[in-house]
């Protein structure tokens, strides 16, 4: 008896393997409910329906289906980190039929954040962490290094934790630990926007934040052009007015009295350089004009970049990218470089581009060669 019992479990489980089709999970559960009501008392068939049965919810779930028939686990969580579509009842079904993912949420929670790309789409079927202590400071760390980290299935997850006030006020208390270092200001900013998201609080530091990033953009759009003297003695007095390190801003805003011939010390610099013999100058201006031109064009776009011409530089990436389009390390550098001069929508098409771009050629390395 317990040898037919073991081989009509084998039997059942195979059919809800290769069940490929809602007709063939439809048969299956119907085959199952007839074993049950002649034999109830059996283990092994109650196992195996609440597989059939999570399996069975889950398909009606369309984003996921054709994933949940196949049992593929890879496949499962990619579909559902692209949907929009979102069923909070199916978490429990989720885990039953990948027993895996229960293992991974328990080892995000207790640490293990490698798993956060397999959990962050969890939260579209109900899924509600509890996220470790250590996280906002390893949330920190990472975007500076990745800002491809910080991507809405990410944000979502966060704001459905049930912990996420005190995630909220560790990421902000890591932000503030780097009040001194400047390169990071706008990152700093997108995180501390991310704090308030979860808690609707907005601390002073992301005021400061703000209103550094908005002069910021202000200056690198005049950087290159000249200004009223009105118009420099208001960026002047919002610069004084911040309270953070503004030492690139400085730069940006002697950048633009230079050019506007508002900075008496700046003048007189003019007229001693003015002193200077014509053919030196000329032949000095004439080997400038010689490096750039013969200069590969990458380079130049470094150089832009570097002296904050931001918009040659870009105008360089584009005419770049016209003959390898392809190429995903340029194309994170205009996407930079849209963000430097506030163009954001512009610069998140860019990083969508490259999102999909990396997904195709992970494909291709993974495709067979002949």
């Amino acid at each position: 008896m317990k040898v037919k019992r073991l081989f009509l479990a084998i039997v059942l489980l195979a059919a809800s393997v290769l069940a490929t089709t809602m007709e063939d999970l439809e048969r299956s559960w119907s085959d199952l409910i007839q074993r049950i009501v002649r034999e109830p008392d059996s283990d092994q068939l109650i196992e195996i329906g609440r597989k059939l049965s999570a399996q069975k919810r889950l398909a009606e779930f369309d984003p996921v289906r054709e994933a949940v028939l196949r049992e593929d686990l890879e496949g499962f969580v990619r579909e559902l980190s692209e949907t929009e579509e979102v069923r909070e009842d199916l978490l429990d079904e989720c885990f039953v039929l990948f027993p895996k993912l229960r293992e991974d949420v328990m080892n995000f929670e207790r640490g293990d954040f490698s798993k956060l790309p397999i959990v962050s789409a969890l939260w579209k079927l109900g899924y509600k962490p509890n996220v470790h202590r250590d996280f906002a400071s390893w949330l920190v760390r990472s975007f500076l290094n990745d800002p491809f980290l910080l991507e809405w299935n990410l944000v979502f997850l966060l704001r459905n934790s049930a912990n996420k006030q005190e995630i909220a006020s560790a990421i902000r208390q890591e932000c503030e630990r780097m009040k001194d270092r400047e390169e990071y200001y706008p990152a700093l900013y997108r995180l501390m926007v991310l704090a308030e998201q979860l808690d609707g609080v907005r601390s002073q530091f992301q005021n400061e934040l703000s209103r550094y990033i908005e002069l910021m953009t202000s200056l690198e759009r005049f950087s290159a052009s000249q200004i009223p003297e009105e118009d420099y003695r208001r960026f002047s007095q919002l610069f004084n007015e911040l309270n953070l390190k503004k030492d690139n801003l400085k730069v940006l805003l002697d950048q633009i009295a230079r050019r506007s011939n508002i900075d008496v010390t700046v003048k007189r610099s003019v007229r001693w350089f003015e002193k200077i013999q014509p053919r030196s100058i000329l032949l000095l201006i004439c080997l400038c004009v010689s490096a750039l031109f013969f200069m590969p064009r990458r380079l130049k776009i470094k150089l832009f970049a570097f002296l904050r011409a931001y918009g040659l530089a870009i105008k360089l990436c584009r005419k770049e990218l016209e003959k390898n389009p392809t190429d995903v390390n340029l194309r994170t550098q205009l996407a930079m470089l849209y963000e430097r001069v506030g163009e954001n929508e512009k610069a998140l098409e860019e990083y969508r581009l490259i999102r999909d771009l990396s997904r195709m050629i992970r494909k291709d390395r993974t495709l067979p060669r002949a």
